[in-house]
Protein backbone atom coordinates (compact mmCIF):
# COMPACT_ATOMS: atom_id res chain seq x y z
CA UNK A 1 0.00 0.00 0.00
CA UNK A 2 3.09 2.36 -0.03
CA UNK A 3 2.46 3.77 -3.39
CA UNK A 4 -1.20 5.14 -2.70
CA UNK A 5 0.87 7.08 0.39
CA UNK A 6 2.83 9.38 -1.86
CA UNK A 7 2.94 13.15 -2.10
CA UNK A 8 1.67 13.68 -5.08
CA UNK A 9 -0.77 10.82 -7.12
CA UNK A 10 -3.44 10.95 -9.57
CA UNK A 11 -7.15 9.46 -9.69
CA UNK A 12 -8.33 6.42 -8.05
CA UNK A 13 -8.37 3.52 -11.48
CA UNK A 14 -11.59 3.14 -13.45
CA UNK A 15 -13.88 0.62 -11.51
CA UNK A 16 -14.30 -2.13 -14.22
CA UNK A 17 -17.15 -3.62 -12.86
CA UNK A 18 -20.35 -3.53 -14.49
CA UNK A 19 -24.03 -3.35 -13.33
CA UNK A 20 -25.95 -6.63 -12.73
CA UNK A 21 -28.33 -8.31 -15.74
CA UNK A 22 -29.00 -11.46 -13.26
CA UNK A 23 -31.07 -9.45 -10.80
CA UNK A 24 -33.19 -7.76 -14.54
CA UNK A 25 -33.56 -11.66 -16.30
CA UNK A 26 -34.59 -13.50 -13.04
CA UNK A 27 -37.24 -14.63 -11.43
CA UNK A 28 -37.19 -14.21 -7.82
CA UNK A 29 -40.47 -14.77 -6.39
CA UNK A 30 -38.91 -17.57 -4.71
CA UNK A 31 -36.54 -15.38 -2.19
CA UNK A 32 -40.09 -14.61 -0.60
CA UNK A 33 -40.54 -18.11 0.74
CA UNK A 34 -36.26 -18.32 1.63
CA UNK A 35 -35.32 -14.68 1.80
CA UNK A 36 -34.09 -14.65 5.68
CA UNK A 37 -34.47 -18.70 6.69
CA UNK A 38 -34.04 -21.85 5.03
CA UNK A 39 -31.35 -23.29 2.97
CA UNK A 40 -34.13 -25.13 0.22
CA UNK A 41 -37.35 -23.81 -1.88
CA UNK A 42 -39.09 -26.84 -3.37
CA UNK A 43 -41.13 -26.13 -6.64
CA UNK A 44 -43.60 -28.94 -7.98
CA UNK A 45 -43.85 -29.46 -11.88
CA UNK A 46 -47.10 -30.70 -12.45
CA UNK A 47 -48.41 -32.89 -14.79
CA UNK A 48 -51.01 -31.63 -17.44
CA UNK A 49 -54.15 -34.03 -18.73
CA UNK A 50 -54.35 -35.47 -21.70
CA UNK A 51 -57.33 -33.87 -24.22
CA UNK A 52 -59.30 -36.48 -25.72
CA UNK A 53 -62.33 -36.61 -28.35
CA UNK A 54 -65.80 -37.68 -26.28
CA UNK A 55 -68.06 -40.45 -27.86
CA UNK A 56 -71.37 -40.40 -27.10
CA UNK A 57 -72.65 -42.55 -23.98
CA UNK A 58 -69.08 -43.77 -23.74
CA UNK A 59 -66.97 -43.79 -20.76
CA UNK A 60 -63.95 -41.01 -20.62
CA UNK A 61 -60.33 -41.57 -19.22
CA UNK A 62 -59.16 -39.84 -16.32
CA UNK A 63 -55.43 -39.19 -15.79
CA UNK A 64 -53.96 -39.47 -12.53
CA UNK A 65 -52.62 -36.02 -11.82
CA UNK A 66 -48.70 -36.55 -10.41
CA UNK A 67 -46.22 -34.08 -9.79
CA UNK A 68 -42.08 -34.16 -9.58
CA UNK A 69 -40.32 -31.96 -6.60
CA UNK A 70 -37.55 -30.05 -8.14
CA UNK A 71 -35.33 -27.85 -5.69
CA UNK A 72 -32.97 -24.68 -5.87
CA UNK A 73 -30.60 -24.36 -3.07
CA UNK A 74 -28.92 -21.23 -1.07
CA UNK A 75 -25.73 -23.32 -1.27
CA UNK A 76 -23.22 -20.98 -2.71
CA UNK A 77 -21.46 -17.90 -0.31
CA UNK A 78 -19.72 -15.80 -1.57
CA UNK A 79 -17.64 -12.95 0.05
CA UNK A 80 -14.47 -10.30 0.30
CA UNK A 81 -12.55 -8.70 2.39
CA UNK A 82 -9.82 -6.20 3.53
CA UNK A 83 -7.49 -4.54 5.55
CA UNK A 84 -7.03 -0.98 5.97
CA UNK A 85 -4.27 0.07 8.25
CA UNK A 86 -4.82 3.25 10.35
CA UNK A 87 -1.38 4.39 8.53
CA UNK A 88 -2.32 4.02 5.40
CA UNK A 89 -6.11 5.38 5.76
CA UNK A 90 -4.82 8.52 7.30
CA UNK A 91 -1.49 9.03 4.87
CA UNK A 92 -3.82 9.23 1.27
CA UNK A 93 -6.12 11.53 0.56
CA UNK A 94 -8.68 8.74 -1.09
CA UNK A 95 -11.42 7.51 1.21
CA UNK A 96 -9.84 3.88 1.68
CA UNK A 97 -13.00 2.66 3.17
CA UNK A 98 -15.79 3.67 0.92
CA UNK A 99 -13.44 2.36 -2.04
CA UNK A 100 -13.09 -1.30 0.02
CA UNK A 101 -17.28 -1.08 0.29
CA UNK A 102 -18.48 -0.31 -2.79
CA UNK A 103 -15.75 -2.70 -5.03
CA UNK A 104 -16.76 -5.59 -2.42
CA UNK A 105 -20.52 -4.88 -2.98
CA UNK A 106 -19.54 -4.65 -7.06
CA UNK A 107 -17.66 -8.16 -6.76
CA UNK A 108 -20.13 -10.18 -5.06
CA UNK A 109 -22.82 -8.82 -7.46
CA UNK A 110 -20.55 -9.86 -10.46
CA UNK A 111 -20.28 -13.16 -8.56
CA UNK A 112 -24.00 -13.53 -8.42
CA UNK A 113 -24.14 -13.15 -11.87
CA UNK A 114 -21.84 -15.75 -12.72
CA UNK A 115 -23.64 -17.90 -10.84
CA UNK A 116 -26.98 -17.17 -12.39
CA UNK A 117 -25.74 -17.62 -15.98
CA UNK A 118 -24.48 -20.96 -15.08
CA UNK A 119 -27.45 -22.21 -15.03
CA UNK A 120 -27.99 -21.71 -19.31
CA UNK A 121 -26.36 -25.22 -19.49
CA UNK A 122 -29.63 -26.42 -18.34
CA UNK A 123 -31.91 -25.30 -21.27
CA UNK A 124 -33.97 -27.40 -22.99
CA UNK A 125 -32.94 -25.92 -26.14
CA UNK A 126 -30.01 -25.40 -27.95
CA UNK A 127 -29.21 -23.88 -31.56
CA UNK A 128 -28.76 -27.01 -33.77
CA UNK A 129 -25.10 -28.59 -34.65
CA UNK A 130 -21.75 -28.25 -33.22
CA UNK A 131 -20.38 -25.04 -31.61
CA UNK A 132 -21.30 -22.18 -33.48
CA UNK A 133 -19.19 -19.77 -35.33
CA UNK A 134 -21.08 -16.16 -35.02
CA UNK A 135 -20.73 -14.09 -37.66
CA UNK A 136 -22.64 -10.88 -39.29
CA UNK A 137 -23.98 -13.05 -42.34
CA UNK A 138 -25.26 -15.92 -40.11
CA UNK A 139 -26.37 -14.15 -36.98
CA UNK A 140 -29.80 -13.49 -38.20
CA UNK A 141 -30.52 -17.01 -39.03
CA UNK A 142 -29.26 -18.30 -35.32
CA UNK A 143 -32.21 -15.61 -34.49
CA UNK A 144 -34.44 -17.21 -36.63
CA UNK A 145 -33.62 -20.69 -35.25
CA UNK A 146 -34.20 -19.45 -31.56
CA UNK A 147 -37.35 -17.59 -32.27
CA UNK A 148 -39.00 -20.90 -34.08
CA UNK A 149 -37.96 -22.96 -30.91
CA UNK A 150 -39.44 -20.94 -28.38
CA UNK A 151 -42.95 -20.23 -30.84
CA UNK A 152 -42.86 -23.85 -30.71
CA UNK A 153 -43.06 -24.06 -27.05
CA UNK A 154 -45.75 -20.97 -26.99
CA UNK A 155 -43.79 -19.27 -25.21
CA UNK A 156 -44.17 -15.68 -24.95
CA UNK A 157 -44.02 -13.20 -27.68
CA UNK A 158 -43.66 -9.94 -25.71
CA UNK A 159 -40.61 -8.25 -26.79
CA UNK A 160 -40.04 -6.86 -22.97
CA UNK A 161 -39.87 -10.37 -21.96
CA UNK A 162 -37.74 -11.87 -24.40
CA UNK A 163 -33.87 -11.27 -23.93
CA UNK A 164 -31.02 -12.03 -26.23
CA UNK A 165 -28.32 -12.38 -23.72
CA UNK A 166 -24.96 -11.93 -25.77
CA UNK A 167 -21.03 -11.15 -25.21
CA UNK A 168 -19.91 -8.08 -26.43
CA UNK A 169 -18.30 -9.33 -29.46
CA UNK A 170 -21.34 -10.83 -30.36
CA UNK A 171 -23.49 -7.63 -29.87
CA UNK A 172 -20.84 -6.14 -32.00
CA UNK A 173 -21.43 -8.42 -35.09
CA UNK A 174 -25.39 -7.97 -34.77
CA UNK A 175 -24.66 -4.37 -35.00
CA UNK A 176 -22.79 -4.48 -38.15
CA UNK A 177 -25.32 -6.90 -39.38
CA UNK A 178 -28.07 -4.23 -39.18
CA UNK A 179 -25.56 -1.38 -39.98
CA UNK A 180 -27.31 0.80 -42.86
CA UNK A 181 -30.25 -1.04 -42.86
CA UNK A 182 -34.08 0.24 -42.09
CA UNK A 183 -34.26 -1.73 -38.16
CA UNK A 184 -31.43 -0.45 -36.63
CA UNK A 185 -30.15 -1.67 -33.31
CA UNK A 186 -30.22 0.32 -30.55
CA UNK A 187 -27.34 3.18 -30.53
CA UNK A 188 -27.04 3.01 -26.60
CA UNK A 189 -26.38 0.32 -23.91
CA UNK A 190 -27.52 0.80 -20.59
CA UNK A 191 -25.86 0.47 -17.04
CA UNK A 192 -26.75 -3.32 -17.22
CA UNK A 193 -26.11 -4.09 -20.44
CA UNK A 194 -29.59 -3.82 -22.14
CA UNK A 195 -29.21 -2.68 -25.74
CA UNK A 196 -32.81 -2.22 -26.55
CA UNK A 197 -35.69 -4.10 -28.20
CA UNK A 198 -35.35 -5.08 -31.96
CA UNK A 199 -36.79 -7.94 -33.94
CA UNK A 200 -38.84 -9.07 -31.60
CA UNK A 201 -36.28 -9.72 -28.73
CA UNK A 202 -34.25 -6.87 -25.59
CA UNK A 203 -30.69 -7.41 -26.49
CA UNK A 204 -28.47 -8.36 -23.61
CA UNK A 205 -24.94 -7.26 -23.58
CA UNK A 206 -23.26 -9.22 -21.11
CA UNK A 207 -19.58 -9.88 -20.52
CA UNK A 208 -19.56 -12.87 -17.75
CA UNK A 209 -21.02 -15.27 -20.00
CA UNK A 210 -19.22 -18.80 -19.47
CA UNK A 211 -16.76 -19.89 -21.33
CA UNK A 212 -14.39 -23.05 -21.63
CA UNK A 213 -11.40 -23.73 -23.42
CA UNK A 214 -8.67 -27.07 -23.49
CA UNK A 215 -4.80 -25.92 -23.43
CA UNK A 216 -3.15 -28.62 -24.51
CA UNK A 217 0.55 -29.39 -22.74
CA UNK A 218 2.16 -32.85 -23.80
CA UNK A 219 5.66 -31.10 -23.98
CA UNK A 220 7.89 -29.41 -21.50
CA UNK A 221 7.83 -25.94 -22.99
CA UNK A 222 11.32 -24.37 -23.66
CA UNK A 223 12.17 -20.84 -22.42
CA UNK A 224 10.31 -18.52 -23.91
CA UNK A 225 6.83 -20.34 -24.41
CA UNK A 226 4.10 -17.79 -23.49
CA UNK A 227 0.37 -18.43 -22.94
CA UNK A 228 -1.66 -15.38 -22.84
CA UNK A 229 -5.20 -15.33 -21.29
CA UNK A 230 -7.24 -12.31 -21.82
CA UNK A 231 -4.11 -10.04 -22.40
CA UNK A 232 -2.32 -11.58 -19.46
CA UNK A 233 0.93 -13.37 -20.54
CA UNK A 234 2.56 -16.15 -18.94
CA UNK A 235 6.17 -17.23 -20.18
CA UNK A 236 8.15 -20.32 -19.13
CA UNK A 237 11.40 -19.98 -17.67
CA UNK A 238 14.46 -21.59 -17.11
CA UNK A 239 15.24 -19.25 -14.21
CA UNK A 240 12.50 -17.45 -12.15
CA UNK A 241 13.79 -14.01 -12.24
CA UNK A 242 11.77 -10.90 -11.39
CA UNK A 243 9.20 -10.24 -14.32
CA UNK A 244 5.55 -10.66 -13.91
CA UNK A 245 3.98 -13.75 -15.01
CA UNK A 246 6.95 -16.22 -15.32
CA UNK A 247 6.63 -19.55 -14.63
CA UNK A 248 9.13 -21.53 -14.09
CA UNK A 249 9.62 -24.96 -15.96
CA UNK A 250 9.59 -27.93 -14.42
CA UNK A 251 11.30 -31.17 -14.05
CA UNK A 252 8.58 -32.77 -16.48
CA UNK A 253 5.71 -31.26 -18.70
CA UNK A 254 3.11 -32.57 -15.51
CA UNK A 255 5.49 -30.22 -12.98
CA UNK A 256 5.24 -27.35 -15.65
CA UNK A 257 1.55 -27.42 -16.03
CA UNK A 258 1.19 -27.11 -12.25
CA UNK A 259 3.01 -24.04 -12.26
CA UNK A 260 1.12 -22.83 -14.53
CA UNK A 261 -2.18 -23.49 -13.09
CA UNK A 262 -0.69 -22.02 -9.63
CA UNK A 263 0.11 -18.76 -11.66
CA UNK A 264 -3.33 -18.56 -13.25
CA UNK A 265 -4.96 -19.10 -10.02
CA UNK A 266 -2.84 -17.09 -7.29
CA UNK A 267 -1.69 -20.65 -5.52
CA UNK A 268 1.00 -21.81 -3.62
CA UNK A 269 4.98 -20.92 -4.84
CA UNK A 270 4.21 -17.26 -5.50
CA UNK A 271 8.14 -16.29 -5.48
CA UNK A 272 9.29 -19.88 -6.30
CA UNK A 273 7.68 -21.57 -8.97
CA UNK A 274 6.10 -18.56 -10.94
CA UNK A 275 6.54 -14.28 -10.20
CA UNK A 276 2.78 -12.66 -9.76
CA UNK A 277 1.04 -10.72 -12.02
CA UNK A 278 0.07 -7.45 -11.51
CA UNK A 279 -2.72 -5.62 -9.46
CA UNK A 280 -4.48 -5.45 -12.42
CA UNK A 281 -4.07 -8.44 -14.46
CA UNK A 282 -4.93 -9.73 -11.08
CA UNK A 283 -8.15 -7.89 -10.79
CA UNK A 284 -8.74 -9.39 -14.62
CA UNK A 285 -8.25 -12.60 -14.65
CA UNK A 286 -8.97 -13.98 -10.81
CA UNK A 287 -11.61 -11.94 -9.98
CA UNK A 288 -13.83 -9.95 -12.72
CA UNK A 289 -12.68 -13.25 -15.76
CA UNK A 290 -12.54 -15.63 -12.67
CA UNK A 291 -10.39 -17.86 -14.63
CA UNK A 292 -9.74 -21.89 -13.26
CA UNK A 293 -8.02 -24.60 -14.82
CA UNK A 294 -7.02 -28.23 -13.88
CA UNK A 295 -3.27 -29.51 -14.20
CA UNK A 296 -4.14 -32.21 -16.63
CA UNK A 297 -1.95 -32.74 -19.58
CA UNK A 298 -5.36 -31.26 -21.50
CA UNK A 299 -5.68 -28.41 -19.19
CA UNK A 300 -9.25 -27.42 -18.55
CA UNK A 301 -10.41 -24.07 -18.32
CA UNK A 302 -13.13 -22.30 -17.06
CA UNK A 303 -13.82 -18.54 -16.69
CA UNK A 304 -16.58 -15.99 -17.81
CA UNK A 305 -16.91 -13.15 -20.35
CA UNK A 306 -15.41 -12.66 -23.75
CA UNK A 307 -11.83 -14.54 -23.22
CA UNK A 308 -9.57 -14.38 -25.73
CA UNK A 309 -6.30 -16.74 -25.57
CA UNK A 310 -3.18 -17.43 -27.33
CA UNK A 311 0.41 -19.23 -27.12
CA UNK A 312 3.73 -19.52 -28.19
CA UNK A 313 4.29 -23.11 -27.36
CA UNK A 314 7.10 -24.93 -29.33
CA UNK A 315 5.46 -28.22 -29.87
CA UNK A 316 3.44 -28.15 -32.64
CA UNK A 317 1.04 -30.71 -30.92
CA UNK A 318 0.27 -28.25 -28.14
CA UNK A 319 -2.23 -25.50 -27.63
CA UNK A 320 -5.44 -24.27 -27.18
CA UNK A 321 -8.56 -26.31 -28.43
CA UNK A 322 -12.54 -26.51 -27.53
CA UNK A 323 -12.60 -22.65 -27.29
CA UNK A 324 -16.56 -22.09 -26.69
CA UNK A 325 -19.04 -19.81 -24.91
CA UNK A 326 -22.78 -20.60 -23.84
CA UNK A 327 -25.05 -17.67 -24.89
CA UNK A 328 -28.73 -17.52 -24.67
CA UNK A 329 -32.13 -16.48 -25.99
CA UNK A 330 -34.66 -16.89 -22.91
CA UNK A 331 -37.83 -15.05 -21.75
CA UNK A 332 -37.13 -13.71 -18.66
CA UNK A 333 -37.94 -15.48 -15.41
CA UNK A 334 -36.66 -18.60 -16.98
CA UNK A 335 -34.08 -18.62 -14.27
CA UNK A 336 -34.80 -18.06 -10.67
CA UNK A 337 -32.64 -16.80 -8.67
CA UNK A 338 -32.58 -16.55 -4.57
CA UNK A 339 -30.19 -13.85 -3.02
CA UNK A 340 -29.69 -14.57 1.00
CA UNK A 341 -28.12 -12.32 3.42
CA UNK A 342 -26.17 -9.90 1.90
CA UNK A 343 -24.41 -8.05 4.11
CA UNK A 344 -21.53 -5.50 4.54
CA UNK A 345 -19.81 -4.94 7.49
CA UNK A 346 -16.37 -3.05 9.08
CA UNK A 347 -15.02 -4.29 12.28
CA UNK A 348 -11.85 -3.01 13.80
CA UNK A 349 -9.26 -5.48 13.95
CA UNK A 350 -8.70 -7.21 18.05
CA UNK A 351 -4.85 -6.59 17.69
CA UNK A 352 -3.16 -3.69 15.83
CA UNK A 353 -4.83 -0.26 13.92
CA UNK A 354 -6.70 -1.12 10.94
CA UNK A 355 -10.76 -1.29 9.66
CA UNK A 356 -11.92 -4.71 8.25
CA UNK A 357 -14.59 -3.91 5.55
CA UNK A 358 -15.97 -7.45 4.79
CA UNK A 359 -19.01 -8.64 2.72
CA UNK A 360 -20.87 -11.84 2.35
CA UNK A 361 -23.67 -13.25 0.45
CA UNK A 362 -25.88 -16.48 -0.56
CA UNK A 363 -26.96 -16.82 -3.63
CA UNK A 364 -29.30 -20.07 -5.25
CA UNK A 365 -29.78 -19.91 -8.73
CA UNK A 366 -32.18 -22.91 -10.88
CA UNK A 367 -33.09 -23.23 -13.90
CA UNK A 368 -36.54 -25.51 -12.90
CA UNK A 369 -38.08 -27.70 -16.39
CA UNK A 370 -40.99 -25.19 -16.80
CA UNK A 371 -37.99 -22.19 -17.45
CA UNK A 372 -35.60 -24.37 -19.39
CA UNK A 373 -38.41 -24.98 -22.44
CA UNK A 374 -38.49 -21.26 -22.07
CA UNK A 375 -34.73 -21.18 -22.68
CA UNK A 376 -32.37 -21.99 -26.34
CA UNK A 377 -28.42 -22.18 -25.85
CA UNK A 378 -26.00 -21.17 -28.11
CA UNK A 379 -22.80 -22.59 -27.67
CA UNK A 380 -20.30 -20.47 -29.76
CA UNK A 381 -16.97 -21.57 -31.20
CA UNK A 382 -14.39 -18.35 -29.70
CA UNK A 383 -11.62 -19.23 -31.19
CA UNK A 384 -11.54 -16.57 -33.04
CA UNK A 385 -11.65 -14.48 -30.57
Amino acid sequence: MDDIRQEFWGDLQADLYTANTAVWLANQSLEDIIRQDGRKAHKPILSHPQVGTYTPHNDITFDTKTASKQTLEVDTFEYAAEEIDITEKNQTPYDLLNHSLESIRRGLMNRVEQVYLDQISNAFHSISGAPVTVTSANILDILEEAEGKLGAFDAPYETSLRAAVLGPRTVAKLRRAKADRESRLGDTTLENGVVGPWMGWTVVENNNLPWSATLNIGTNPTAGDTVTISGVTFTFVSSLGTTPGNVLIGANAAASRANLKAAVEGGAGAGSTYVDISIRDRFILRRKRRVRCTADAAMAFTGYGDISVSETLTASADGWTNQKQQAVFMVRGAIDLVLQFVDLKVADKEKGFAELPKGIIGVGAKMFDDGAVLAVKLEQDVSGY
